[in-house]
């Protein structure tokens, strides 16, 4: 693993290398870029941001056709042509945010369902745990406002109970 200073302050670089090991960052020189970025490998490897524009346009194709809509459907509630919504599927025109989040609203979705899809070593270190802490983001989406402060009181109670435990050497 390489690491650049490109010129900046050496307490800078010292901060970024303290930084890429602790999150397990490698160099990685995709198509993509001319230049090398750091990518953290999941239990894939790592994918090509390609990689993960086919699989975001894969799951807004997928989001779209569980509502029964066309491409004739969906692109007028987002100001736009049904062919300018197509390339969104088609992965010919990158998504924005704001449009991901748009799209959400209209297709009734999470945009962590399509985070998910895309990168879904970003959830867990396999593909089971990654399965698994989804399953339960779904859940705790679904609860209603009571039940996840409820939830949430159990969960800071546990840490606490974890810290406790962990400072007393247990």
């Amino acid at each position: 693993m390489r690491i650049r200073n490109n010129g900046g302050p050496p307490f800078m670089t010292s901060r970024v290398d303290k930084h890429i090991q602790e999150k397990g960052l490698v160099e990685h020189k995709g198509p993509e870029a001319d230049k090398p970025v750091y990518r953290c490998p999941g239990y894939e490897g790592i994918a090509e941001f390609s990689e993960l524009d086919n699989r975001i346009a894969d799951a807004l194709r997928q989001a779209r056709e569980r509502t029964g809509l066309t491409h004739a459907d969906v692109a007028p509630l987002l100001a736009l042509h049904p062919q300018v919504y197509g390339r969104y599927e088609r992965n010919e025109t990158k998504m924005t945010v704001t449009r991901l989040i748009h799209l959400s609203e209209l297709l009734d979705f999470s945009p962590i369902d399509v985070i998910m899809a895309a990168a879904p070593y970003r959830f867990g270190k396999t593909k089971d745990e990654a399965d698994r802490r989804r399953e339960l983001i779904k859940i705790v989406e679904a609860l209603p406002a009571d039940a996840v402060n409820s939830l949430l009181s159990l969960v800071d109670a546990m840490i606490k109970v974890r810290s406790a435990d962990v400072a007393n050497g247990g």
